[in-house]
């Protein structure tokens, strides 16, 4: 293939990835899917790992849950072709008003595969990801942009014992305030969003264990829910000591703090967030 035809395939296929965006911008689902081939192939950022981009329901449902226009745009689209297949590469923003108020706006890879036919050039895979945190945590770095960049010589963190909560809270801010005055809890590390105000991520350090929180990111399949069916334990020295302060920040009395049939202090605590918490200790022999 001369330079040439490799120039106007390229021409070619950026105008019709740029259609494609414009499409998406305005949510015109048929004019999204007339960009798709036959059988196109789907891997993108929401559940589930493997899908089909030939109906409109499910596209039309999304684009129902977004007020008004969507932002799209790409930066650094490369394209590379032969005769009848092409790849191009892009980072991808998205930004937009969900129907509930949550603003978004997210940074992330694509990947278009794409096959020349009879129509023109057809998007035949549609690829999108995004990184996850190596801490860990496993979370999804939402949080980044095309400026960002990575201390390759940071020490990494060491492994943590034990079983760690992670809680999705309505307000992770909040929370995390609100322990420390409660139950004392020092905060190690947060990790904003791209919208500056939801935490992706807060580790909280309380008596001496780990405690993960986040804020509910719906619009990628984390909805908050109300929390139901465990209890977080305190085992501590002084239950009597833990509890007055809990009490005094504003936790909820749900269980009174006394001598359990086991033997040990013990009695249960309801944050303004929901949680149930138990504090226990042992009693003191005078």
């Amino acid at each position: 293939m001369s330079t040439a035809e490799r120039s106007a395939n390229a021409a070619e296929i950026r105008a019709a990835i740029e259609d494609w965006a414009e499409a998406m911008r305005e949510k015109d689902t048929g004019r999204v899917l007339s960009h798709g081939a036959e059988d196109c192939l789907v891997f993108s950022l929401a559940p589930p790992l493997k899908a089909s981009d030939t109906g409109a329901e499910g596209l039309e449902q999304w684009f129902a849950t977004w007020k008004g226009a969507l932002g799209y745009r790409f930066q650094d689209l490369d394209i590379s072709s032969g005769d009848d297949v092409a790849f191009a590469t892009a980072l991808a923003h998205l930004s937009g008003e969900k129907q509930d108020g949550a603003k978004v706006s997210l940074w992330y890879r694509q990947t278009f595969g794409l096959t020349r036919t009879d129509k023109g050039w057809k998007i035949a895979h549609l690829h999108e990801s995004v990184p996850f945190y190596m801490d860990g945590s496993f979370k999804a770095a939402i949080d980044l942009d095309p400026a960002s960049q990575v201390d390759w010589n940071a020490p990494s963190h060491p492994p943590m014992a034990g079983v760690i909560a992670y809680l999705n809270v309505e307000d992770a801010d909040a929370t995390a305030k609100f322990y420390a005055r409660a139950f004392g809890a020092k905060e190690e590390d947060r990790k904003y969003a791209e919208d500056g105000k939801r935490l992706i991520h807060c580790h909280l350090t309380i008596n001496g264990g780990a405690l993960m929180l986040n804020d509910p990111f719906p619009e990628f399949g984390f909805p908050w829910k109300p929390p139901e069916g465990f209890v977080l334990h305190l085992i501590v020295d002084d239950a009597h000591s833990w509890w007055e302060r809990a009490v005094a920040a504003g936790a909820e009395v749900t269980m009174p703090l006394e001598i359990a049939f086991w033997g040990d202090y013990y009695g249960q605590l309801r944050d303004p967030f929901g949680i149930t918490w138990g504090i226990v200790s042992p009693v003191k022999k005078g």
